[in-house]
């Protein structure tokens, strides 16, 4: 069994059969895969060890973010103790045991997150079978780096293609001009936090300020309750098409998507 059909197992005791067989609904495991990309895409590396965040925040729609929260520190316990064997296997430190914090955010999309990390050696997290979990640990190693390998491969491909992308996202104007981001498929937020993917330095965009979705269809630009608004060929917007050549302006931002030529 893998560590991440374990932490399922582990995961499915505590929820009801008609929560797991509703589709419709974030589910566990989404959230235990999305803390694992957070802890990768954030490690610190110092001269004799590698870093990973002990805290993570997980920022969900108020739909989702309801169902889970009522299982309260069981749930939590379980992503901690998931985030906290990959982290070790792969040879990673932690301050203190990983702390998992769900919060509903409806800014966020129902079925999608947004998670915050941080390091903090005050937090204190306790798990009250810690011996049973020393004791089990002999599969371990075997069962986490099959995981490892995977994630690492994964990471090596999400590499590999980027370097192939068609288009790409460039700054003309503002703080960041000259800055370029691949497009990738899927959603990615842009804003001046620093968890954010594509980060400005503009004082006048929001810490979340918008998404930028990829689909079949194209791209769709989503305002995410910014202060001073999103804008498409100078028309503010909530939700919008946008194409290659549209001037897409956050505060002093104007960026424009563009195609790579041979």
């Amino acid at each position: 069994m893998s560590l991440l059909e374990r932490f399922e197992e582990a995961a499915e005791r505590l929820f009801t059969g008609p929560f797991k067989k509703n589709l419709s609904r974030l589910q566990p495991v989404e959230i235990a895969k999305e803390l694992i990309k957070a802890m990768y895409k954030h490690k610190q590396v110092s001269v004799s060890r590698v870093y990973v965040p002990n805290v993570y925040r997980v920022f969900l729609h108020s739909g989702d973010w309801g169902p889970l929260a009522s299982f309260g520190d069981a749930f939590l316990i379980e992503l901690s103790k998931y985030v906290y064997k990959e982290g070790s296997q792969a040879g990673f430190t932690f301050l203190t045991k990983p702390a998992i914090e769900l919060h509903a955010d409806d800014t966020v999309k129902a079925r999608e997150m947004f998670i915050e990390t941080d390091f903090d050696d005050s937090v204190e997290v306790k798990w009250e079978d810690d011996r049973d979990e020393e004791a089990d640990d002999s599969n371990w190693p075997e069962r986490t780096n099959v995981i490892h390998h995977a994630v690492q491969a994964n990471l090596h491909l999400a590499e590999d293609q980027s370097r192939n992308l068609d288009y790409f996202l460039e700054i003309i104007e503002g703080p960041d001009t000259g800055k370029i981001f691949p497009l990738t498929e899927g959603s990615f937020y842009i804003g001046r936090h620093t968890q954010c993917e594509l980060i400005l330095s503009d004082p006048e965009v929001s810490r979340r300020h918008a998404a930028l979705t990829q689909s079949e269809q194209g791209w769709m630009l989503d305002d995410l309750g910014s202060t001073n608004g999103t804008w498409v060929n100078n028309q503010r917007i909530t939700l919008n098409a946008v194409a290659p050549g549209d001037r897409i302006q956050l505060g002093q931002t104007v960026m424009v998507i563009k195609r790579r030529t041979a």
